[in-house]
């Protein structure tokens, strides 16, 4: 934000160097605080006034009894609102035995206030290229930044927007080579202001394709005969951890899921116990990732059907790798079920 924080002073009367006062601005300041002018002596002066308009029409007016030759004083500035601002106005002075001084001032301030950018995977479609997020005053402009897999930089994106409300769902799209996953995106996000705040988004999961465990009838136990379809999952979780591990840590994600046979708080507790002990198995085989598991139930089912189906389909788990440092990356009819997840030891 050049030019912020410059204090713009037109002279109406005398020349610069039979000014009585010399004055500097302080007008960038965090909130909380005001932006201050200082004002400096050059000779005695008395009666010292500043009067202020801000472009919100309000006014603002400033004395000083008088100062010394030398002496100085900061005087506040405006109400110590966040944002820009731009004052027009004058500053005054009597010097003694003479007529009255008096200058035009003109300048901007910024009092800079955290803005707070919302953002959830609902508002995220990675396949159209398009993120949408909030931002708690109203809306500037923003740039993404989108980095792959391999921790090469993939797209950016742009966007102007209208001084759109706080709270509004604002687009910004990207480009991207096709065949490419998004791993992170970096948004900056400014209001229509000025001020601006840069957050990093983690939108990067795996869906691991796999073979599902066969588990008999009310059991949870993983039969020797079916390890091998774990195994093969394993090494493919290992071949992300490896390409990808090292831009970012990650956790593995089990969620268990049941047919529609059997009361719902039963079958809870059935895919909860079996995404147990997947996880339990992949750690004992050597992963050593965050695990956390879920039991879902009946309520996600992959084939619709009526109560009370044996339907081989819906009696699955799924495994997702994703951001160890941020939310389960599931959205949909998962977040509605609130299966609670639980980490494994």
């Amino acid at each position: 934000m050049r030019g912020i924080c410059i204090l713009v002073v037109m002279l109406v009367a005398g020349t610069a160097g039979a000014q009585p006062v010399s004055f500097e601005l302080k007008g960038d300041v965090q909130v909380g605080q005001k932006p201050v002018l200082r004002v400096t002596a050059v000779q005695q002066v008395t009666d010292l006034r500043v009067e202020l308009k801000r472009d919100d029409g309000k006014d603002f007016r400033m004395r000083q009894p008088a100062l010394a030759r030398g002496q100085s004083v900061m005087l506040p500035i405006g109400d110590g609102a966040a944002g820009q601002a731009s004052y027009t106005g004058s500053i005054s002075a009597q010097i003694p035995g003479g007529e009255r001084w008096r200058d035009e001032l003109s300048f901007q301030t910024l009092v800079r206030a955290p803005i707070k950018v919302g953002y959830d995977a609902e508002h995220l479609d990675l396949d159209r290229r398009v993120l949408q997020f909030t931002l708690s005053r109203p809306a500037g402009s923003a740039e993404l930044v989108v980095t792959g897999d391999d921790g090469k930089e993939l797209g950016k994106g742009a966007a102007t927007y209208k001084k759109e409300p706080a709270g509004t769902w604002l687009p910004i799209t990207w480009t991207q080579p096709p065949g490419t996953r998004v791993m992170t995106m970096k948004l900056r996000a400014v209001s229509s202001d000025g001020l601006a705040s840069s957050v990093e988004l983690i939108p990067w999961s795996v869906a691991i394709e796999h073979e599902d465990v066969s588990f008999a009838t009310d059991s949870a136990v993983v039969d020797p005969a079916e390890e091998g379809k774990l195994d093969a999952s394993l090494s493919k979780i290992a071949e992300i951890v490896k390409r990808s591990g090292r831009f970012m840590k990650m956790r593995l994600y089990v969620a268990g899921h049941t047919d529609t046979v059997g009361p719902d708080g039963k079958n809870r507790k059935l895919s909860l116990d079996r995404a147990r002990a997947i996880a339990r198995y992949f750690r004992k085989r050597g992963l050593a990732l965050p695990i956390a598991f879920a039991g879902f139930g009946e309520s996600v089912l992959k084939v619709k059907t009526a109560d009370g189906v044996d339907a081989r389909a819906n009696r699955r788990a799924d495994y997702v790798l994703g951001p160890a440092s941020a939310a389960p990356p599931f959205k949909g009819p998962y977040l509605k079920a609130r299966a609670a997840w639980q980490q494994l030891p």
